[in-house]
């Protein structure tokens, strides 16, 4: 029975109506003890120490169907210092099938209450880099997780452990004889927040400590990349070549074109047009493509699917061109080390006049010739047939994606109503959450949601009459605004509220952000408000304020131009993706003084000279 992410949901609930508990269960201990074959497969010894717990416990055991075998399951309770091997009631086993799950199973069994359970279970497994990392997090809470690991003398292993300091104890020890190494380690697991999605290998938007793991024959020693690339290589090979009728279709779409930029932008636009995305995340379909002549024939794949036939149509056309292991910002770690798990993402990379082009099939936004936005500041593994190669990927700059608020606003006393309008315009990426509204949502929506999200970015005033201009490499709106009760004086003062100046982020509304938000792109946001005023005022001293670091800074001037008009401007300028440690005290700072200052009137003394 294949279940969709609903039923398996349901399949939860009616266990838990059974009085079986399948949530924060404690686990004692557990270890797992991995055992690399000669003949590159390897088997995890898994053993599970149960806490008593006061009812009984649903535990599932999930793995892939495709790659692994589950064996020799076995209960066991705990008579003074001996473990008695107990009855192993029903074992439930059913299909994973989700959107982009294929070959997940799952396992389930009923640990008995009141009682000391000790669970053992073997999974085996038929390809060696399918051993690709050591989780030091679970959504369980473990007291002690231990890893037993041991690789006869042929192989050897490449690991790299990030995010180790969120780790309360991390312990390991290597030992090499004649004939094996082994390695033991030992770390007290972080607890994390649970998610469905956990249970299949799939971790969005988590920094927790997770070991990469690359076992390599000793041929390779200490070229741990090379051998992650000709292995890809290799299975990669098996999926390229074209058949007459997509070379024919190649050649229809660039007939009497010559120029390689010309012909790769021909490519590259057809594929995002024409082909369905379906992703598949699950056993070696989540990294090795299927052949191109089928994506061409179904016209649909994920990304390693498009990647792939876009390389091998661009190749055909005599454009160098490869395909390259990706991890996008919210997956657990960069690409920057090899192994399986280091990445969630394939994208294409074609070599024009020396120059490497990024392709990313699955990002309708996208353009040629530019970083791509999910893989701004991160790391990819470019897979070729010599040696394969780490490349970092450039931000975009804040100059490339400058935002410009230009209002014009009148004030009617008599009314205490400001009326005007606004043109807003988007250069290169700082739109792209605005361009994939516009290309998900029908006009109704789009149009519903614009005026939604511009009421809020003006402090929650109306708008009205919006437009927009939707063009290659930047995106427009104007529209009338209508601000009410942000005026108000008597005979020698007028006092003026500006809280409808367009908040500094677009995306984000909170007054304090935290470290790890994601930002989307560098931007230089420049702001130009005049308001008009219908009775002459004296002129004031400016109001400025000014912060500057290097990731960010902040300039804002309010001042009077005349007796009839006051400009208030800003300048904001971020120049990462991320709020991290180098910025978040600055940011905040600016978000805390900017509120302040909108947040207060500007008291204008009238000139009645």
């Amino acid at each position: 029975m294949k279940i969709p992410i609903i039923r398996l949901i349901l399949f939860y609930f009616i266990l838990s109506n059974l009085n079986i508990n399948s949530q924060n269960i404690h686990l004692k201990s557990k270890l797992e003890n991995i055992k690399v074959l000669e003949d590159s497969t390897f088997v995890n010894e898994i053993s599970i120490l149960f806490n008593k717990s006061t009812e009984d416990q649903f535990y599932p055991i999930f793995y892939d169907s495709e790659l692994e075998k589950v064996s020799n399951i076995q209960l066991f309770e705990k008579k003074r210092t001996r473990f008695k091997s107990i009855d192993l009631n029903k074992v439930y086993e059913e299909d994973v099938e989700l959107d982009y799950i294929t070959s997940q199973k799952v396992k389930s069994l009923v640990i008995p209450a009141n009682k000391e359970i000790k669970l053992t279970y073997s999974l085996s497994c038929k390809e060696l880099m399918y051993f690709s990392s050591l989780h030091f997090f679970s959504y369980n809470q473990i007291d002690t997780l231990e890893y037993k690991i041991k690789i006869p003398k042929k192989f050897d292993l490449a690991h790299n452990t990030i995010y180790k300091d969120s780790l309360s104890y991390f312990k390991i020890d290597s030992i090499k004889t004649d004939t094996s190494s082994s390695w033991n380690i030992k770390v007290k697991p972080k607890k994390v927040k649970s998610d469905p999605l956990q249970f299949f290998g799939i971790y969005k938007n988590m920094k927790v400590p997770l070991m990469r793991t690359l076992v390599i024959p000793n041929s390779y020693k200490n070229k741990p990349t090379n051998y992650m690339n000709d292995w890809y290589y290799k299975n990669l090979l098996e999926q390229k070549g074209l058949n007459p009728t997509v070379k024919e279709k190649i050649d229809e779409l660039t007939a009497n074109v010559t120029d390689p930029k010309q012909i790769t932008n021909i490519i590259y636009n057809y594929v995002k047009n024409n082909f369905k995305y379906v992703a598949i995340e699950i056993g070696l379909g989540a990294f090795i493509p299927t052949h191109a002549n089928e994506v061409f024939a179904n016209k649909q794949g994920d990304c390693k699917d498009l990647s792939n036939f876009l390389s091998e149509a661009l190749r055909y056309k005599n454009i160098k061109s490869d395909v390259a292991l990706a991890a996008t910002f919210d997956h657990i770690s960069d690409c920057d080390f090899p192994s399986l798990s280091s990445a969630n993402h394939v994208i294409c990379i074609a070599y024009i006049n020396g120059k490497k082009i990024l392709l990313d099939p699955t990002d309708p936004i996208h353009l040629a010739e530019s970083p791509v936005q999910s893989l701004q500041e991160r790391t990819i593994l470019i897979i070729n047939a010599k040696e394969g190669s780490f490349y970092k990927i450039k931000n975009f700059t804040p100059q490339q994606n400058e935002i410009s608020y230009e209002m014009d606003v009148k004030i009617d006393s008599s009314t205490n109503v400001i009326n005007g309008d606004f043109n807003i315009k988007y250069n290169g990426i700082s739109g792209n959450f605005l361009k994939r509204d516009l290309k998900n949502l029908n006009k109704k929506d789009f149009e519903n949601s614009i005026k939604l999200l511009y009421e809020q970015i003006f402090g929650q005033q109306s708008v009205y009459n919006l437009s927009h201009s939707n063009h290659l490499k930047n995106i427009s709106f104007k529209g009338d605004i209508s601000i009410n009760g942000k005026t108000f004086g008597d005979n020698t003062h007028k006092y003026l509220f500006i809280d409808y100046l367009p908040r500094i982020f677009e995306t984000e509304s909170r007054e304090t952000l935290i470290e790890g938000t994601y930002l989307y792109n560098p931007f230089h946001k420049k702001v130009r408000v005049k308001i008009t005023l219908d009775e002459p005022i004296e002129i004031f001293k400016a109001i400025e304020q000014n912060f500057n670091s290097t990731e960010v800074s902040f300039n804002l001037k309010i001042e009077a131009k005349s007796n009839l008009e006051i400009e208030c401007s800003y300048d904001f300028i971020f120049k990462d993706v991320f709020v991290d440690h180098n910025n978040i005290k600055t940011i905040n700072k600016i978000l805390k003084s900017f509120k302040k200052i909108i947040n207060e009137p500007i008291v204008l003394k009238k000139n009645k000279s």
